[in-house]
């Protein structure tokens, strides 16, 4: 058994690994406005350091469903390595256990980078849980272009502090 943070982004159930996750925020109308920087865009954080926005959906080929910004927009954040990110979910979100050995490989539908993102599909019921992998995220997103912000470990620290 894993312990996991289920997040709902869009209309669908995605999990990643507890260990990973720094906290969630919320996105509040004027209070926070995510910057952009040489085309992506980064959420602030405390102590003038700040992450990576992913959209699993936009990376996905899901750009119609796309989550908006306002308010009820929530952000999971993610040190992986040594770079963090800020996965946007519909909602807060929660912790699960998991038998992740019982995960299943993505079905046939799914095409292109989605491949990438997802290795493995857990069942629960009529739900279909889709783990994400991390490092595929971070590449999709940032590209071949070195995150400028803060190192994963340092950022932990800071937030529990």
């Amino acid at each position: 058994m894993k312990t996991l943070y289920l997040a709902q982004i869009g209309r669908q159930l995605f999990a990643v690994d507890k260990e990973c996750v720094l906290g969630v925020g919320m996105l509040h109308d004027g209070a926070v406005k995510p910057m952009e920087e040489e085309g992506r865009l980064y959420l602030p954080l405390p102590h003038g350091n700040r992450a990576v926005i992913c959209d699993v959906r936009a990376l996905m080929g899901r750009n119609g469903d796309r989550i908006s910004s306002g308010r009820g927009c929530y952000y999971l954040i993610i040190g992986h390595g040594e770079q963090v990110m800020a996965l946007t979910m519909s909602g807060k979100g929660r912790i699960i256990m998991a038998d992740v050995v019982a995960a299943r490989p993505l079905p046939p539908a799914f095409t292109g980078q989605s491949r990438a993102l997802i290795p493995g599909v857990l069942v629960n019921g009529m739900d279909l849980i889709l783990l994400i992998d991390l490092q595929a995220a971070l590449a999709a997103t940032m590209g071949d272009v070195p995150e400028p912000g803060m190192v994963a470990d340092r950022a932990r620290e800071r937030m529990e502090a």
